[in-house]
């Protein structure tokens, strides 16, 4: 290397040496104007932190703070407050939040183990005076330098835990309670006296539907729906089923059941079973009589089709849920001259059944069936319990739309009062 090459790096060398120490000082100096402004930016206050009532999972917990108790600094004005996390016996250390709203005093901490210790720190950050603070979408838990913050206040440890009551529905729980007390009443007082239900016209031709298959000697036609032993109304229909083969039995009357769902006639046989065993004729009870053709629905509207023709049951009953073949199976027993009831919740169905049938129960008057044929005390009691619920379901409805149109809210304002979180 030459002498002039020599003194030339020399100089750049001490130069480089020189602003060395020099970086260092002024670094420290930047930290500690940061520490001292950091010491003078007015913190939040009380940091509490609290499980979520209403988090029914266990994953989430509620911290709240106080606005800072002594103003920004000259020059500075409050933007937000930024949230940080730490868990077990740590310090919160780990952003999760910033809050850009000077006037936010809570926030959720979602995304929590549940029965894990946590603790939360908040501090609150400034922007000079008359500007404003933009988070960044590409850093939503950062501040930019312009933005200082203050010390963190930290919360005091909480675990997050589930909970399986939602207190905004405790109106639902009482309304229920009462429903529940209302039966229970009219069950005690079903045992001691009668109880009226309204005539149904559907339900009192059963006997004359009866009486007639048993002089003409014909059998009856049984359809239960095309749904399966979950639905209500398949249901609903087995207990009518029940009924009617306990009177049937009696005349030993034959009653067809075809089935397109192979747990619907199991379950059909054993009740049809049960039945002619309370009217104690055990042995005119067959199993053939109710049977399954297939679970494909045209191809069952087609089977039951042509028992009506070849058979010609005097009397046909189709009751539970009805697809786009209710009219079909309708307007071919109309055609052989059978008494035909009919009963469903499909709303749908209800004009081909009340145009093509005899007789039609419509929505809940399937349900009410099979207590009004059984006539049983309990089955009456809960059916009149359920009435009266609803009675009071209406009033209420009524006596707060006439509340609420003439501007008083007292009642409703005391009851909110009343299922409020504290």
């Amino acid at each position: 290397m030459s002498p002039h090459g020599a003194r030339a790096f020399q100089p750049a060398q001490r130069r480089r040496g020189l602003e060395s120490p020099r970086s260092i000082v002024t670094a420290a100096l930047l930290l500690a104007c940061s520490v001292c402004l950091a010491q003078t930016l007015p913190p939040p206050g009380a940091v509490t932190l609290k499980d979520d009532p209403e988090d029914q999972k266990g994953g989430k917990l509620l911290a709240s703070w106080k606005a800072p108790a002594a103003p920004a600094p000259a020059g500075m004005q409050l933007a937000g407050y930024r949230v940080y996390l730490g868990e077990g016996g740590k310090t919160p250390d780990k952003p999760i939040e910033v809050v850009p709203d000077p006037e936010a005093t809570e926030t959720t901490v979602p995304d929590l183990k549940p029965w894990r210790g946590y603790g939360v720190g908040v501090s609150a950050f400034y922007v000079p005076a008359g500007t404003t603070f933009e988070p960044d979408e590409a850093a939503p838990n950062s501040l930019p330098e312009t933005a200082p913050e203050s010390a963190i206040a930290a919360s005091k440890r909480a675990s997050p835990s589930g909970t399986w009551f939602k207190h905004e529905q405790t109106n639902v729980l009482v309304a229920a309670l009462l429903i529940v007390f209302v039966v229970i009443a009219t069950i005690t007082l079903a045992r001691r006296r009668d109880i009226y239900i309204r005539p149904i016209a559907g339900l009192r031709a059963v006997d004359d539907a009866i009486g007639r298959a048993t002089e003409m000697g014909r059998p009856i036609l049984y359809v239960s729906g095309l749904t399966g032993v979950g639905d209500i109304a398949t249901i609903a229909a087995m207990l009518i089923l029940g009924h009617l083969a306990k009177r049937t039995a009696a005349y030993e009357t034959p009653i067809l059941v075809p089935c397109n769902d192979p747990l619907v006639m199991a379950v059909q046989r054993e009740i049809v079973h049960e039945a002619y065993l309370e009217a104690g004729k055990p042995d005119a009870y067959d199993p053939d009589n109710i049977f399954y053709v297939t679970d494909s629905q045209f191809g069952y509207v087609a089977a039951v089709d042509g028992i009506m023709l070849r058979q010609k049951p005097a009397a046909n009953f189709f009751m539970g849920f009805f697809f786009a073949e209710s009219l079909i199976l309708a307007e071919t027993g109309a055609t052989t001259g059978a008494i035909q009831i009919a009963g469903t919740d499909a709303d749908t169905q209800l004009p081909f059944f009340i145009t093509s049938c005899d007789y039609t129960l419509m929505g809940e008057e399937l349900y009410a069936a099979g207590a009004y044929l059984s006539r049983d005390p309990v089955l009456l009691a809960q059916l009149k319990g359920q009435d009266l619920g609803k009675i009071a379901i209406f009033a209420l409805l009524l006596i707060g739309t006439i509340l609420v149109t003439i501007n008083v809210n007292t009642i409703g304002d005391w009851f909110m009062k009343l299922i409020q979180v504290q």
